[in-house]
């Protein structure tokens, strides 16, 4: 529990930055003592900045360990490299038909707002985002802004293709609205479904 709470917050605080906070931290609280206390601020002032220091610069050494723990996002993109959107569509599309969905073509908005394929199954419309499909994380502003065009597209479900890894603000996000993830190797595996059998000679 406590990882998931502290992940985001070490993801996005630099190492510098902990210590240069300890240290400014530590000026601070020592200007303070000498103001307060008088003869005995040295004293007070070192303890007090002292300790502030050191928990700053345990949390530098934190943030990096946890760093070191992520999973790299790039070696994820490798495989999608060489595929455009378009044949993802295509595949897209073709995967859909097989499952008994009715595709239907985008609208030139639906395009602009990053949507590549539109499917209709028992009066109920899946819209596919592709347009940002190779970028490694997909973050909450991301998130919020596919529902905010799921709206405007009038679709009843949103799925956000991608070959990278959403965090965990987004994830949180989608868990109570009409947006879903094709990620990873379940988007991977589209592809290789998707290939005609080999003929035997």
């Amino acid at each position: 529990m406590d990882a998931r709470i502290s992940a985001p917050l070490l993801s996005r605080v630099k190492s510098w930055q902990l210590v240069g906070l300890g240290l400014s931290g530590w000026c601070t609280l020592y200007s303070i003592a000498i103001l307060t206390w008088g003869a005995s601020s040295n004293v007070i002032g070192n303890a007090q900045g002292g300790c502030f220091a050191v928990t700053m610069t345990l949390a530098s050494l934190e943030t990096r360990r946890y760093r070191k723990g992520m999973p790299a996002p790039v070696g994820s993109l490798e495989w999608a490299g060489g595929v455009p959107t378009e044949h993802l569509n295509q595949t897209l599309a073709r995967v859909m038909q097989k499952d008994e969905f009715r595709v239907e073509p985008c609208a030139p908005t639906d395009g602009e707002m990053g949507f590549g394929v539109r499917a209709v199954n028992a009066g109920r419309t899946m819209i596919f985002e592709t347009g940002r499909w190779q970028e490694p994380v997909i973050d909450l502003p991301h998130a919020k802004t596919t529902e905010e065009n799921r709206k405007k597209a009038r679709a009843d479900l949103a799925i956000i293709v991608s070959a990278g890894q959403p965090d965990d603000a987004a994830q949180t996000f989608v868990k109570t609205r009409p947006v879903k993830f094709l990620i990873g190797k379940e988007l991977k595996a589209l592809f290789t479904a998707d290939k005609p059998p080999r003929k035997k000679v």
